[in-house]
């Protein structure tokens, strides 16, 4: 599917803004004049496909992730994921380079997140994939387990 000029909306998968354990899970088509904070990462398609990376921010460099922001990028190829992690939140973003829509979700993990919260993290971004993948009429594509760990790294020093 080809994004036109024409075209009045883009559509946006927004899954479950709250990723709360059990719940469905809900695709809503948004005015692309409402979605203008959601894009597809399109520059991870640049990283090397197959892992995970994580930086501070992926589209600088690749400064290390501090406490309080990471951002943790993966592409198939096909498919972007983006999980950044700034403050009390995670913003997951994925789409396929052959659609126009992008799925995206927001997990709260708190001031002092643990295994629970990275379990929760790492189950959202399957969601995520999955539901944009759904929306695309795409197959689900297999994507490595997020070590979401990774995206809050201890103080130096502690």
């Amino acid at each position: 599917m080809k994004m036109t000029v024409q075209s009045k909306f883009a559509t946006v998968a927004l899954l479950s803004i709250a990723a709360v354990p059990g719940s469905a899970q809900e695709i809503v088509k948004v005015p692309q004049s409402q979605a203008t904070s959601v894009a597809r990462p399109d520059d991870l398609f640049n990283l090397p496909p197959g892992q995970w990376h994580f930086a501070k921010r992926l589209w600088e460099g690749s400064e290390p992730c501090t406490p309080k922001a990471c951002e943790a990028g993966y592409t198939s190829g096909d498919l972007v994921v983006s999980a950044e992690h700034s403050g009390e939140f995670v913003r997951i973003i994925a789409g396929h380079r052959s659609c126009a829509s992008t799925g995206f979700s927001e997990v709260e993990v708190g001031k002092k997140p643990g295994k629970p919260t990275f379990g929760r993290v790492r189950k959202q971004v399957e969601r995520v994939v999955k539901g944009v993948s759904k929306t695309c009429q795409l197959a689900v594509p297999d994507v490595p387990a997020l070590d979401a760990a990774q995206l809050f790294p201890k103080p130096a020093g502690a």
